[in-house]
Order: structure tokens, then sequence, then C-alpha cells
């Protein structure tokens, strides 16, 4: 029992024995003066126990306020400080390897392919030849215009031809008869050079007329409207009996090729430098499917087929700072349509000796600052660090750390610099069921791994790390 519990129960001894002695009446004197002074004993003390309470109460009081103390240095006696607290973490060797770049970009679909109808002479919409949505071939027939002011204009320029071409026939006759009697000095030689003159504007005019006559052709063909390309046909914007002209804005309908499709993006051109830079300096290599474009839909899912960077801009947008790209992709059964967005994920060559943590062991101070948790024998330091780019697998590592460091990955949320720690689990193995034997075996087994991986690739060393770029590929620029 601690002191203050000992010295606050004897208190409540003395009290309860001094209340009793003042409540007791005078056993000595005579009954009358006993009645008599029995009252005024009970007076005097009930008196007394009145002043007495407030004292009773507020020892009461004092006793449960230093018991109340007790227990909580106690409690605070036995809680261990958080130097002490032991944490449970994973822990990585981050390592140096190849990583393949990409980017993430935002696009959003276009028809690969588009035509609107459009009438190329005046008239009346006699009949609409399509089904709104249907698959049209090139060269369909979708609507009829009314051919009748058409076809006399073609009739006209027909007899205009045939009548030129029997002058044309005459004429020629006339230049023969004239040529053989100026051989015979029957005729002079004006009236030779005259016939040949009118030969000459006979052919001129017959041609004239043939180039009437095909225009008027032209023309009778084209009340016939017909599909510039093959594809699916829209609705139709115009009824029959409509009036239409060859110079409306307005077009009849419009036909959409999806049996490919592009897909507009834009890239900042930070990113487009960088990759440029590590092009022509050979940090960055281009592997066999560099540029190749992977699709995903706005709920996350994958499109089958992978489609082609196929144009990319030279100018930079001021407003944006971005550069526009256009990547192209085969659409046979129908599934991208123009207009969706949809996210594209591009593949952008392949960085040399990279370190990267996972992006959940990376945490930030108040002043934004990088850091990590790295293992000193039972203990964890908080380690500054250079970021670079956010890969697939984490973050890269550009200043900072080295292989031989070890880096919390899980379990750092409650982490300060100089707790302790345990570690269950290190690169991969779990300590906490494996024994001291078992981890060696592993360790050996990764290292004749590497071994064999440095004899076979000799870009790669025995301890996994790239060796520098004598053996990489021919750089060749986007």
């Amino acid at each position: 029992m601690s002191p203050k519990l000992r010295l606050v129960i004897t208190t409540l001894q003395r009290t309860l024995h001094l209340h009793g002695r003042v409540a007791q009446p005078h056993s000595t004197q005579s009954a009358a003066s006993d009645r008599h002074d029995n009252i005024h004993a009970g007076t005097a003390a009930s008196s007394q126990s009145r002043t007495l309470r407030p004292l009773w109460w507020g020892l009461l009081g004092s006793s449960v306020l230093l018991l109340s103390a007790c227990n909580q240095e106690a409690k605070v006696a036995s809680t261990p400080s958080l130097a002490e607290v032991e944490y449970a973490v994973t822990t990585i060797h981050p390592q140096f390897k190849n990583r393949e770049r990409s980017y993430t970009l935002s696009g959003r679909v276009g028809a690969y392919t588009r035509a609107d109808v459009r009438p190329q002479v005046d008239g009346i919409i006699l009949n609409r030849l399509f089904e709104e949505g249907s698959q049209v071939m090139e060269g369909t027939p979708l609507y009829e215009i009314d051919p009748a002011p058409f076809r006399a204009s073609f009739d006209h320029a027909l007899a205009s031809y045939q009548r030129a071409t029997v002058q044309r026939k005459m004429a020629a006759k006339d230049y023969e008869r004239f040529e053989s009697l100026y051989k015979r000095r029957s005729a002079s030689e004006k009236e030779r050079d005259d016939a040949l003159l009118a030969y000459e504007l006979a052919v001129a005019d017959e041609k004239l007329y043939k180039a009437a006559l095909d225009q008027a052709q032209i023309s009778l063909n084209y009340t016939t409207v017909r599909a510039p390309i093959s594809g699916i046909i829209g609705t139709s914007q115009i009824t029959r009996g409509a009036l239409v002209n060859a110079n409306q804005s307005e077009p009849l309908a419009t036909i959409t090729d999806l049996d490919k499709v592009y897909v507009d993006m834009e890239q900042s051109a930070l990113e487009w430098r960088r990759l440029r830079e590590g092009l022509l300096d050979g940090t960055i290599y281009l592997s066999d499917h560099a540029y190749d474009v992977a699709l995903y839909f706005e709920d996350g899912t994958l499109y089958s087929r992978l489609g082609v960077l196929s144009l990319s801009e030279v100018l930079v947008d001021e407003s944006s700072g971005s550069i526009s790209m256009r990547a192209s992709f085969d659409n046979p059964d129908h599934i991208l349509l123009p207009g969706m967005a949809v996210v594209c994920k591009i593949s952008g060559g392949v960085t040399q000796n990279v370190m990267t943590v996972p992006a959940q062991a990376v945490t930030r101070d108040p002043k934004g600052r990088a850091f990590v948790f790295t293992v000193e024998k039972d203990r964890v330091l908080q380690t500054p660090v250079t970021l670079g780019q956010l890969y697939n697998d984490g973050w890269q590592i550009v200043a900072g750390l080295d292989s031989s460091m070890e880096v919390v990955i899980s379990g750092n949320a409650v982490l300060h610099h100089g707790s302790k720690i345990k570690v269950t689990n290190r690169d991969g193995i779990d300590l906490t069921t494996a024994d001291i034997e078992t981890v060696a075996q592993q360790k050996r087994a990764q290292s004749q791994e590497a071994a064999v991986q440095a004899v076979v690739n000799p870009t790669v060393s025995a301890s996994g790390l790239e060796q520098s770029s004598a053996n990489v590929p021919a750089v060749s620029t986007p």
C-alpha cells in the first residue's frame, strides 16, 4: 500500500472517532436533569453534526481525489515509453534495374474516315434510297434528285455536239476539194486557205460542244447522290420533297468508317524533352514495343487490340505547354466510337540502371520533403531521398539510397525517427516462419541465379546491378 493511501485511511479513522465522542450524552446527572440535559445535549449534538458535516464531505472528496491520483500514477508507471514500443515492419533492399517507361494520357476517340453527303446540283429530292444506321458501300445510291431539267440539258448538249460533228465533216470535205483544185491551179491560194481555216474552226466547235455534253452528262449523273466512302450512314437531315442546292451548308447525311479509329492525346513538353535527351545520351533505348499504345475505357477495362503512335506534332501549344499526339487503332468490331473518352498508356523506351522503392515507402514531412525509413540494427532512421519519375512499381530514387540499405515498405505509418522495430518480412522472406538455415539457402539460390544471369546476359552483373550501356541496342530517335 502506498504512503498516500495509508495517510488517507488514517485521516478517515480519526474523523469517525471524533464524531462518535461528540454524539454521546452525559450519564452522571439526575433523571430530571437528565431529561433536560438530554434535550440540550441532543440539540448540541445536532448542531455539532451540522457543523462537522461540511468537514466530513470535504475529507471524503479529498480522499477520492488522492485515490484517483494514486491510480493515475500507477497507470503512468505501467505504460512503456514510445521509444521502447516495438513495431513489426516489412523491408526490402532496393536494387538497380532496367525500367520500362510509359506515359498515361487522356484522349478522345475520333473517326479515322468521315464524310458528309452533300448535293452537287440543285433540285427536289424524289426518294431516299437507304436505311438510317445501315452499312453502305462506296458508290451506293443514297438520294434521287429530280433529273428532268438535267436530262433536257443533256439532250440539248448532245444535239449541239452532233451538229458540230456534221459541220466538221463538211468543212473537211470542202478543204479537200479546194486542195485538189489548188494543185490543178483551178483555185486560188486564198480559197484554199479559207477552206483550211473553216475546217479548223469546225474541229474546235466540235470539241466545245463535246465538253458541254460531258458537263450535262455529269450534272445528270449527280441527280443520283451516291456514298463517297464505305461506312455506317447516320440519320438523314432532309426528307422526300425537300429542295436542295449545291452550295448549302447542311449535309444530307454523314457516313463514318469505324473499321479504324484514332485517339487524340496531349503530352507534356517536359516529358517529351526528357525522352529525347535520354535517347541522345544513351540512358534510354527503344525496345521492340516502343510506341505501342494500350487503350483503357472509362471503367478501367483494357481494349483487346494495341494501337500505334502515328503522329506527334512539332509545335507546343502555348496555352497548355503540351504536344498533340495521335494513335491509330483497328476497330473491326466497332467497339470504339467517335467521341469516347479513353485513357492511353504509351510505351516510351527503357531506362537503364534505375532504383525504385514502392510508393507507400515514401513519406513527406510538413515542408513536403521526401524521406524513407531505413533500418539501423533494431531502430529506424529518417533518411531524406531525392525522387525522380513515378514508375509502375514505385518512385525512382535519384539520391539518398544505395543497395546496401534496408528500407521499410510496410508498417511505416506509425514510425518516427529512432523507433524500435522488428523485421517480420525481409526481401519477400517471411522471417516469422522461416528459420535461419532456410533464409540462408534462399539467399544462396538468389546469388546463384544472379551469377547465371551475368553469364547469359553480360549487361547484368552477378549482384543484379545493371552494367553500363556498352551492349545496349542502338538508339533511335522518335
